[in-house]
């Protein structure tokens, strides 16, 4: 795989609770209408972002978060938009957010899923031909044909436009593409937001990789769903490498939340 383009990920950078790299643009932020695991990790994640948009439901997520104690702070926490075909998206939450001012709007096509009508919405915030980085908080827990469709969407959005990169933070998990070539996956042990467990998954079709800097490399290794997979694997070493021949998902364990020094987004 020789003359392959490189693409570098730092998975750590928007779980830091310090400011972005002068050189990192902002990301977008994508609320599913899944259940929100930590309230931490949303403060990021959102401190983070400069365009928020929940689809659908996830503004049910959201509200719901700020429930009790919390609830002062949730005019602090008012997305930029909700969008879907609204079916899901409760009264009480829609007339909250519409009285604050976000934008409600609807797409009432069924042949398409609220991931997708929200990823139209996002793409139009930013020019197509610059990087645009979406985090995406959700789960592949729960019901196993919608956990598919998320990876399936994940893969058909970044098909459509090169220069997406998705990254979906889960309850207990980052999981994103890697992309044909070379690989370079920074800062898995300084960031200290990860465990060493890691998964390489051909969840896109069969694929030749090579890997460094885990605990079991792999040299042109066929790697098919039925065959042979990584689903085990321990990083060993800050930056690790793969090179792989088509799309493959990367998916690391996160660790329990550090405490930073200095003002957190919580």
């Amino acid at each position: 795989m020789s003359g392959t383009e490189t693409w570098n990920f730092r998975p750590g950078t928007f779980l830091g609770d310090g400011e972005l790299p002068q050189d990192t643009r902002p990301p977008s932020l994508l609320i599913l209408n899944q259940p929100i695991a930590s309230f931490d990790v949303l403060a990021r994640l959102w401190k983070h972002s400069r365009y928020r948009i929940c689809a659908d439901g996830g503004a049910n997520r959201l509200y719901d978060m700020f429930e009790g104690a919390r609830e002062p702070r949730r005019c602090e926490y008012l997305p930029d938009s909700i969008h879907g075909d609204l079916d899901s998206l409760r009264d009480d939450v829609r007339n909250y957010y519409a009285s604050c001012g976000v934008d409600v709007s609807q797409n009432p096509d069924q042949y398409s899923t609220d991931f997708g009508k929200a990823m139209v919405k996002v793409a139009s915030k930013q020019p197509s031909q610059t990087q645009k980085d979406v985090l995406v908080l959700g789960s592949l827990a729960g019901r196993v044909d919608q956990g598919l469709g998320l990876l399936h969407e994940m893969i058909r959005e970044e098909d459509r436009n090169p220069a997406l990169r998705l990254f979906l933070v889960s309850e207990s998990n980052v999981s994103f593409i890697l992309k044909s070539g070379r690989n370079v996956i920074e800062g898995l042990k300084s960031s200290r937001f990860f465990t060493q467990n890691i998964g390489l998954l051909p969840v896109y079709g069969p694929s030749i990789i090579t890997t460094s800097g885990l605990e079991w490399d792999v040299h042109d290794w066929k790697t098919q769903m039925g065959t042979q997979v990584s689903t085990s694997n321990h990083v060993m070493v800050d930056h690790i490498h793969v090179e792989t021949d088509t799309a493959i998902l990367f998916t690391i364990e996160r660790s329990e939340m550090p405490v930073e020094t200095g003002k957190s987004g919580a």
